[in-house]
């Protein structure tokens, strides 16, 4: 039986074998990007290249929102910070990053059109649901749904939201409407206390 060989002493096969691998891995990745190439100069027709062009000229730009430099978290209600990330003027849907240091309440609320929910940190559900939201879960809330937001301490998620949010008084009375428009004047007002300029690009 051959002697086991001490772990701080390198292996000569290994290390005769690590160069070779390394230039066979290149070479695949190469050939990998040669052949994708020549599979896309074979499959656009002139005609897929001037649907491509036209889209190019007449669609909306990709846009970047870098969280450091570009936005800003303002407080809202109580302990509640929001982080506006889009505002759709034309089809009155917003993006917003919302938080609690401490675990906080959102008023018992009805939502006039779609929203969709990724958590990225802690957790967050509602008074009238079983469920409760984790790191990485995704929620989707129908138009016409009322409920009663709770968010866990050290909790973010950011929400997708189309259309108006109508809050409610304990006695089921409407207190607030709010939509785009009204988070959007907020954070602007936000920005002008702190004479800082609001981003424009977050509007579209």
């Amino acid at each position: 039986m051959a002697p086991a060989r001490n772990e701080d002493q390198p292996d000569p096969s290994a290390s005769s074998t690590a160069p070779a691998l390394r230039a066979a891995q290149l070479e695949a990745v190469a050939a990998a990007k040669s052949s994708a190439a020549a599979a896309s100069d074979s499959v656009l027709t002139a005609k897929d290249r001037a649907e491509i062009a036209f889209t190019d000229k007449y669609s909306s730009p990709d846009v970047y929102v870098d969280a450091k430099k570009d936005t800003l978290w303002h407080p809202w209600v109580g302990t509640l910070e929001l982080r506006p990330l889009r505002f759709e003027t034309r089809s009155g849907t917003f993006v917003i990053g919302l938080r609690t240091p401490v675990d906080a309440w959102l008023g018992k609320h009805r939502h006039r059109g779609t929203v969709t929910a990724v958590t990225a940190a802690g957790h967050w559900g509602y008074k009238e649901y079983d469920w409760i939201a984790g790191p990485g879960d995704y929620v989707v809330e129908n138009p016409g749904t009322i409920h009663t937001l709770f968010m866990g301490a050290g909790s973010e998620v950011v929400f997708t939201v189309t259309g108006s949010l109508e809050f409610f008084n304990d006695d089921d009375s409407l207190r607030e409407t709010m939509d785009v428009f009204s988070f959007a004047k907020m954070y602007h007002d936000h920005c002008t206390e702190l004479g800082v300029e609001p981003n424009q690009k977050l509007w579209y």
